[in-house]
């Protein structure tokens, strides 16, 4: 598919940012996405599988190209160039740190810590990559960074694109993750409780033993979600007898459920 193809594809122009791409892809993966379409009507199935496809590689086309960009673009000043880097690193590296507000200077301080320790192993890692291949460069900098126990209670999460991250063992306690994306999402052992998850995308995400007490999944969507020894003790499904949390094909085994009784 041609670069021009994939902007229409997007709804976007060639001027379009990284979060623009993010943004577009997210909103048509929503409305394309196979699960939301009856599994006996197998033509839709198909239709919606192919363009799922097209909007995938439409997306990495354009990101790979905005970062070429960004990468190769000229600046005035050696001074506007270091800018221009600096910003470009933290925008790829620390997409949660940038767009987070804490509940407190308390959580404020233990996340920076946390991610000033995370940067400085990056910072490293990527020195280190160039050093051995000036050519790996680009390809270092679309890798998503490990995120495994990073702190981020009560973080403002919401309509993050976090898709394939690992988040293993991180505290998003009482985080917002309203309508994030969190499509195959490792949180296996992750501490998500009282975090609100309304109407997140959990496709096939990873919440094995995850701590889910008192969190909010009222119209998340948990398709293909492995919850196995996770505990949902006094988590929000739906109201009265009526469940709004989409559950198809959902791994519950050795689960705490909401009412307190472990599935078998």
């Amino acid at each position: 598919m041609h670069i021009d193809q994939c902007y229409k594809l997007l709804g976007l122009t060639s001027k379009a940012t990284l979060e623009d791409v993010n943004k577009a892809y997210k909103a048509l993966a929503l409305q394309w996405h196979p699960d939301r379409i009856p599994r006996e009507n197998v033509q839709q199935q198909l239709q919606a599988q192919e363009k799922l496809k097209e909007i995938n590689h439409a997306r990495d086309s354009l990101r790979h190209a905005i970062e070429q960009r960004e990468v190769t673009s000229p600046a005035k000043h050696p001074t506007q160039n270091t800018n221009q880097n600096n910003r470009q690193y933290h925008r790829k590296y620390q997409p949660q740190q940038q767009a987070t507000e804490y509940s407190s200077e308390r959580h404020y301080r233990a996340s920076q810590s946390s991610y000033q320790s995370y940067q400085s192993r990056q910072q490293t890692n990527k020195q280190t990559s160039y050093q051995a291949d000036p050519r790996s460069t680009s390809q270092a900098s679309t890798q998503k960074p490990d995120l495994s126990g990073v702190d981020l209670s009560g973080a403002n999460l919401r309509e993050k694109y976090l898709e394939g991250r690992n988040l293993s063992k991180a505290n998003l306690s009482n985080a917002d993750l309203t309508d994030a994306f969190l499509h195959r999402v490792n949180f296996q052992g992750a501490n998500l409780q009282g975090a609100n998850l309304f109407r997140a995308n959990l496709f096939q995400a990873n919440l094995q033993n995850a701590d889910l007490r008192g969190a909010n999944l009222i119209g998340a969507d948990l398709s293909g979600a492995d919850l196995s020894g996770a505990n949902l003790s006094g988590a929000k499904v739906g109201f009265g007898e009526k469940i709004m949390v989409k559950l198809t094909s959902v791994n519950f085994k050795g689960a705490t459920m909401p009412n307190g009784v472990i599935h078998s």
